[in-house]
Formats: structure tokens, C-alpha cells, sequence
């Protein structure tokens, strides 16, 4: 079942194909965690399934039940990948699982979006239908990490579209592509959830749990019931309640995308991250300019949390000098028992120097690769220091 703030999309989608207007290819575009992937499988099975109803697909026809094992033989995904997974020929296969769930590469490995990939989505494309139904579908996720060699070896299948199949890509950033593919394909930009929705999906219990994979073929009840509860047992976020604070932070931290929130509420990095804000305000008041307990709470994230959080907490104090009430910046507010004395404190940065520190960290993110991953310990560094020629 779709999460509610996708379903308008989906509606759009089914008008159009009711309406005779069938796209040949659809852009998703969104931040990572808005449920993009998830979109992109119901659109899939709903436009290959046999008997497709107003509200969604049958369920029950033969492409149907193929979808409930994540395996389609008229649906291929094409990801991103390393050069060893693209060998093994993980980079295109009919596996739709890692549209929910995809383990980050070991080692130095980046993935990409390969060249070869490209090509092999107009060879399956070629094909006939294999179940019978209204033609293929190729799903390809990632497509911001495409090359422009990559983007061209799929341009002409852009521009001259096998009759009924689809193509459906998954973009962080309508930016990212090539105009030429832009200008060939219907698009679903995803937009911010309203707040009030976003909370009510993270404070449901229902909805507190990890993902677990899990094909028809694969579990009884008993082995799934199993599986979760093992998920769960690794889930150190959830040994403290979800409660409205935690769920606003972690919205805060990740551009207010539900999905992303939630994985961050079970892991409890949000937890962490508050104690790296909660250790710098600490640092401040009692002028300890060292900044110890702020870099050993800092060293506990992940590093691309680490400048999302200042990045975050940065705007928030912006937002505090031009008057914006404390209520509305989650990182100030929870940060400790009196939030308005908290944002006092924080406040006492002058802006040149909140602006530099957000140049330095867009700098930071555009360039993950080249960065060392101390630059946000060493930034942070600066910062207090900052803090420090201010209330001299």
C-alpha cells in the first residue's frame, strides 16, 4: 500500500494512462526518503498488470503475483554500481528488491551509473512481453549518478521509444540530467510532505519498525514474525520512545523526508546528533574553547550527518536573529530545558561567521570524494574558536 502523500502521484499517472495519454517515460524526482522507489514499483505494477483497477493494481493476475516475489520477467532494474557488482551483473537484473532496501558498498567502491547498463535497457527492451501483459518496464534508480556517456548511450531510447513499454527514473535532482532526456519524458516531482502528515506516519507504531524484505515464496508467517524481530533487535533507536521531539528532529535532519526520518529514529543517530548540539552549547557556557565533548559526540555520526546537522543547526540560529520563534527550530528547542536560553547562546555567533561556516560546509558536500573526513571535526574547530573572538 502506497504511503498517503504518494498517492496523488499515483492518481495522475492512472488518469493519464486512462485518459490514452500512455508516457514512454516517467522522471521521478525527490529527495532520498520521500518514497520515490516505492512510487516506482506501484506504477510499474500497476501499468503491467492484467486487470488494473481505478484505485490500483488487481493483485491477483499472473504479473501481480510475480510483483509480490519481487521478481518480474517484464521488469528489470538498472542501479547504480561498483565495478565488481556490475561483473556479477547486480547492475541490471530483475531483483526489484534493492528498490527497498540496498546495502552501502564496502571498502573505497563508488557506485555509478555504467555505460553497459544503458545498453542492456534497450536489449530488454527489444524483447516481448514474457507474461503477457501491456508491454516492459525498466526502473532505473539512481540516474543523478549517470555520466553524460551513460545519458547518451540511453538517449536514443528516449527518442524513439519501443511501443508500450515504459521506462521509469528515479532522480534526487531534475538538474542532474541531460535537457535532451528531460524534454522526452512526463515528470513527477515530489514534493515536501506537510508536516502534520510526516508526524503521523513517524509517531504510529505500526509504522516503527526496520524493513525486511520479504517475497511470497520466501517466509510463513512464523519465519517473517522471526526475521522482523531479529531487524529489530539492531535497532538501537528504538530502546527510546518515538516521541513528537525526536520525530521533529529527525525530519529537520533530513529535509523533512518521512522515510529517511524513520530510519533515522531507528538507528538513533538522532539521538546522537542532539548531543552534539547539546555538547557545543554546553562547550560555549563554560568557555571550554578545547571542544572535546563536541568532537567526540560529532566522531559518533556518520559523516554526511555531520555537515547535514551543522548545515541545519546553522539556518536555524539565522532563523532565530531574523525573529522566527524558537518553536519552529527543532534543534534549538530540544536542545536542552530552557530552549529559549539555548537559542541565547547560540545566537551569540555574529553572521559573517555563520555564513562562512555554510560556505565551507556546501563545500564540504559537493565535493564527499576530495574531502578528508575530519573536515567537519576540523570546522568545527574553527567555529569555537569563532565563538570564542566573539565574546572576548
Amino acid at each position: 500500500m502506497l504511503h498517503p502523500w504518494l498517492v496523488p502521484y499515483f492518481q495522475q499517472f492512472v488518469a493519464a494512462l486512462s485518459q490514452g495519454r500512455q508516457p514512454s517515460s516517467v522522471i521521478i524526482s525527490g529527495v532520498e526518503g520521500l518514497g520515490g522507489n516505492e512510487l516506482a514499483l506501484e506504477l510499474a505494477q500497476y501499468y503491467l498488470c492484467h486487470d488494473p483497477k481505478e484505485h490500483g493494481p488487481c493483485g491477483v493476475c499472473r504479473s501481480c503475483v510475480a510483483f509480490k516475489r519481487l521478481m518480474h520477467q517484464d521488469l528489470k532494474v538498472a542501479y547504480t554500481s561498483t565495478a565488481e557488482e556490475a561483473s556479477g551483473e547486480q547492475d541490471f537484473t530483475y531483483d526489484c528488491s534493492g528498490l527497498i532496501t540496498r546495502s552501502t558498498p564496502t571498502g573505497a567502491s563508488r557506485r555509478t551509473m555504467r555505460i553497459d547498463t544503458m545498453r542492456k535497457i534497450t536489449e530488454f527492451l527489444n524483447e516481448a512481453p514474457v507474461l503477457g501483459g501491456r508491454g516492459k518496464v525498466v526502473i532505473i534508480a539512481g540516474a543523478e549518478a549517470m555520466s553524460e556517456g551513460a545519458a547518451n548511450a540511453i538517449l536514443k531510447t528516449f527518442e524513439e521509444p519501443s511501443p508500450n513499454n515504459l521506462i521509469l527514473m528515479l532522480t534526487k535532482s531534475l538538474e542532474s540530467l541531460l535537457p535532451t532526456i528531460l524534454s522526452r519524458a512526463s515528470k513527477l516531482v515530489l514534493r515536501d510532505v506537510p508536516m502534520e502528515q510526516a508526524l503521523s506516519y513517524l509517531l504510529d507504531p505500526r509504522n516503527q519498525r526496520p524493513i525486511v524484505i520479504r517475497r511470497v515464496d520466501d517466509y510463513d508467517g512464523s519465519s517473517y514474525d522471526e526475521a522482523l524481530e531479529q531487524a529489530r533487535s539492531k535497532c538501537p533507536g528504538l530502546n527510546t520512545p518515538i516521541n513528537q521531539a525526536r520525530a521533529e528532529v529527525a525530519l529537520a535532519l533530513t529535509s523533512g523526508a518521512p522515510l529517511a526520518a524513520m530510519q533515522m529514529l531507528l538507528d538513533g543517530t538522532d539521538l546522537k546528533a542532539m548531543e552534539v548540539v547539546t555538547q557545543l552549547i554546553g562547550t560555549i557556557v563554560r568557555r571550554d574553547f578545547m571542544a572535546g565533548g563536541v568532537l567526540e559526540a560529532l566522531k559518533a555520526l556518520p559523516k554526511p550527518l555531520q555537515g547535514r546537522l551543522f548545515s541545519e543547526l546553522i539556518l536555524e540560529i539565522l532563523k532565530y536573529k531574523a525573529f522566527v520563534d524558537v518553536g519552529q527550530l527543532p534543534l534549538i528547542k530540544y536542545s536542552g530545558s530552557n530552549p529559549e536560553q539555548s537559542a541565547q547562546i547560540l545566537m551569540r555567533l555574529q553572521c559573517d561567521h555563520l555564513f562562512e561556516a555554510m560556505d565551507k560546509l556546501r563545500f564540504i558536500e559537493d565535493r564527499p570524494p576530495l574531502i578528508p573526513s575530519r573536515a567537519p571535526q576540523a570546522l568545527v574547530r574553527a567555529w569555537i574558536k569563532a565563538f570564542s573572538a566573539d565574546m572576548s
